[in-house]
């Protein structure tokens, strides 16, 4: 996803929002039910591994991901108008992802450390932190965590 335009990005959740309308059955389990459905997660994580893992543990909740191993191209997808809320992983091959979590704070959007390391909480000590390893219903337990204290406070 290197280098796509935010033409593109919006190209992509109008043709994902259009398969998804109505009561589409996944398992049997209606999208409408699902934790994070119809919401826009970024994920940023420099190990691609982990962030297939964390895209097919979104999608699985209803979630239209955004993934990024990189920090500027994170930083365009941060800036992403639809976006709901972030997975990041606190340290990335080039640094750390501070510069995305100031943008995230400023845009009002929710995000959760996924890291084993814990010196995130320094800058952000209200910031959800979710240990690495974990499982993916505790990181989409978390989002949704994250989402809804967010909306109670609005």
């Amino acid at each position: 996803m290197v280098g796509l335009t935010n033409y593109h990005l919006d190209a992509f959740i109008r043709r994902r929002q259009r398969r998804s309308c109505g009561l589409r059955q996944v398992r049997g389990i209606s999208m409408t039910n699902l934790a994070l459905s119809g919401r826009s997660i970024l994920v940023v994580e420099d190990e691609p591994l982990i962030a297939l893992d964390l895209r097919q543990s979104l999608e699985s909740a209803g979630a239209y991901v955004f993934a990024a191993t990189q920090l500027p191209h994170a930083l365009q997808l941060a800036g992403h108008p639809d976006l709901s809320a972030a997975i990041l992983d606190y340290r990335l091959g080039q640094g750390d992802s501070r510069p995305i979590c100031s943008l995230l704070e400023q845009r009002g959007i929710p995000f959760v450390f996924y890291s084993g390391y814990d010196d995130m909480h320094e800058i952000w000590p209200s910031a959800v932190r979710v240990p690495k390893p974990a499982d993916g219903h505790r990181l989409v337990d978390a989002v949704a965590g994250v989402l809804a204290s967010y909306a109670r406070a609005a």
